[in-house]
Order: structure tokens, then C-alpha cells, then sequence
């Protein structure tokens, strides 16, 4: 079920894998995610050097908040969501971030913005690629 290994971790922009890994991976690229809270690293195995990094700034949250998100997604043909945290509130702001390759849309990135701006209660969207 699972394989481990300890690694050195060095400063720079590779991440170098046990050759192990890297054949039962069976992609190029890996969207790589430090979560502030705890300090963990996670790595998602991506066939693109393109992801995109979607953050919600979200002004009242609403009961229809996530209906809304969720068919804002379905419209654009955006199924696979590689990570999420989900709704985050942090002092008195509240956030929603997510990443995904962007090749799933079925619409142009500027049209994709603002569907996002008309969901209820959302005040901000930072919609950007994810560097490499």
C-alpha cells in the first residue's frame, strides 16, 4: 500500500525521487504543496508543467457558497481538483484554494474569472499559474 524513504532535503527547484518512485509515479511533473499550517509537503503526479492556483476571498460566506462553486466547476468542465484546503477562515477572512491542470477547461482562464466573481459572497479571485 504504501513505500517510504527517508530523503535529504536541499535547497533548489528539483525534487530528485528514488528511481523506485519514479516508475511506479508514471509522470513527468508533480505540483508540490507546503501546507503552512503543519508544515507538511505533499506531491500530486500532474502529465503538465501548467497548473493553476485558484484562491477565493470570500466576503460572507453563504448556505449556497459551495452549490454555487460546485456547479461553477461542472459548467467549465472542471471535474479533477488536485488539492484543496477547503474553506479556510483565518482572522476575520475567509478563503476557499484549490489547484488544477487548467487543459480540463472548457472555457478560456478570463472567462473561468468571471463565473468566480458571481458567486454569492465572493469578493476577491486570484486565479494564477502555479511557478516551475
Amino acid at each position: 500500500m504504501t513505500q517510504a524513504r527517508v530523503l535529504k532535503i536541499e535547497k533548489g527547484d528539483t525534487i530528485t525521487l528514488p528511481a523506485d518512485f519514479i516508475e511506479k509515479i508514471g509522470h513527468q511533473y508533480g505540483l508540490t504543496i507546503l501546507i503552512m499550517k503543519d508544515g507538511n509537503v505533499k506531491m500530486y503526479p500532474v502529465d503538465s508543467s501548467r497548473v493553476m492556483y485558484l484562491k477565493l476571498v470570500i466576503d460572507k460566506l453563504s448556505k449556497s457558497f459551495l452549490e454555487e462553486l460546485t456547479m461553477v466547476f461542472m459548467e467549465v468542465g472542471l471535474e479533477d481538483i488536485l488539492f484543496t484546503s477547503g474553506i479556510c477562515q483565518a482572522a476575520d477572512q475567509c478563503y476557499y484554494e484549490c489547484y488544477f491542470t487548467p487543459q480540463q477547461l472548457n472555457v478560456e482562464v478570463g472567462a473561468f474569472n468571471q463565473r468566480l466573481n458571481k458567486i454569492t459572497g465572493v469578493k476577491q479571485v486570484m486565479l494564477q499559474d502555479v511557478p516551475t
